[in-house]
């Protein structure tokens, strides 16, 4: 059976389509491969193979040479240059090579009144320098570390830049989805950068308003990261990402006072400016799912866990859902269990073309998945996906 060859123009309308509100002609597919996993497939160590550009985008190419999907896969790698360079806690490379976020913070419980007197100068001279160590060093010595993060995420990311081009004409892939920007809700940024995980959850309710009035002021900046001044013509098509950390932690009542609000007016906001956007829902969002629906149509929903036909229900009519395909399953399911899955999960879901096909989570190491199950899984999501 002689097998199909789409155009990588062809597969760019598949999601321009989608993002413009029309109805593709089958469902696209931009599944999750991290980089880290492209290395060890190519055998090589993570430990040093990430510091540069070189094995990375060879690791790319032979993964997008082996495999047919729409979109080039495995280019999402770890900085641990970047960590270097500014001596950063939260971004901590293991003994095997992968990144690690752990749960730190930047500000004390005790300095409240210091931060929403000034959140950006707080930020700038107490936050960063304990987060970035660093930049923790007398005047001259930071402005050497700052310069030189500079330089080599300029030359760093230029280069993947120009490699992703390369390997995207070679592989015939999409040129789209590509995030143009990334920002984050409000609250999430004040739990990762400001009070940590467990700390933010706790001040919530030992210093409510504190802490609404914190997340208040910090949601103006993470308007301005969402709307990217490069992008002179925005359009649906240009699409700013949120990961959403901390809903799932929250009870409802929490959740609709904390944490919701905040992410609400941001991402209006965003969209209001011209952007299209996507959001991960980390963890189970289906006690939640409502609120979603405030959101301006024709977000990108990825979810992680849940109902495929509740969220279909719920939120399908409005908005782009994507996710929900258990990525663990091509690591213990057959090729007959993981094709009929994927069948499955577009019997329910593609049945209105507002539906794009992905994984509950990226894969982000080799050993995650059985490969001889991969390209039979894109191959059903290709046939079987037209509408």
């Amino acid at each position: 059976m002689t097998k199909e060859v789409l155009s990588s123009e062809y597969k760019n309308k598949l999601m321009s389509d989608i993002y413009s509100g029309e109805k593709p002609d089958r469902v696209p597919e931009k599944v999750g491969v991290n980089a880290c996993a492209a290395l060890e497939l190519a055998g090589y160590d993570l430990r040093t193979a990430q510091y540069g550009v070189t094995k990375v985008l060879d690791a790319t190419d032979k993964l997008n040479e082996r495999f047919d999907t729409y979109n080039l896969i495995g280019t999402w790698p770890g900085t641990p240059w970047l960590s270097k360079f500014t001596g950063t806690r939260t971004n901590v490379m293991g003994s095997d090579g992968f990144i690690q976020h752990p749960d730190v913070h930047g500000m004390e419980d005790t300095e409240y009144d210091q931060f929403l007197s000034d959140p950006l100068k707080f930020i700038w001279e107490i936050v960063i320098p304990r987060i970035f160590t660093e930049f923790d060093a007398p005047p001259m010595k930071a402005a050497l570390a700052m310069a030189k993060t500079i330089k080599a995420s300029d030359d760093i990311n230029g280069k993947m830049a120009r490699g992703n081009a390369a390997l995207i004409a070679k592989h015939n892939k999409a040129t789209t989805p590509a995030f143009v920007g990334i920002s984050r809700a409000p609250f999430d940024y004040f739990a990762d950068y400001l009070r940590s995980f467990t700390g933010a959850l706790v001040d919530m309710r030992r210093k409510p308003e504190q802490v609404l009035e914190a997340v208040n002021l910090i949601t103006p900046l993470m308007i301005k990261c969402g709307c990217p001044r490069h992008v002179e013509n925005p359009s649906r098509t240009t699409r700013i990402f949120f990961a959403l950390h901390m809903p799932t932690y929250m009870s409802e009542k929490f959740f609709a006072k904390f944490w919701w609000p905040s992410f609400k007016e941001t991402v209006w906001a965003i969209y209001n400016a011209g952007f299209g956007v996507n959001i991960f829902c980390e963890e189970n969002w289906m006690h939640i799912l409502d609120y979603l629906n405030e959101l301006p149509p024709g977000c990108e929903l990825q979810f992680e866990y849940g109902d495929p036909k509740i969220i279909r229900d719920t939120v399908g009519e409005k908005h782009i859902i994507s996710g929900l395909y258990p990525v663990n399953l091509l690591k213990n399911g057959t090729k007959q269990e993981v094709c009929d899955k994927a069948k499955e999960y577009l019997d329910i879901l593609a049945i209105d073309g507002k539906y794009i096909f992905n994984f509950d989570k990226s894969i982000l190491r080799a050993d995650q998945i059985n490969w001889d199950n991969f390209q039979p899984l894109i191959d059903t999501i290709h046939q079987y996906g037209k509408l």
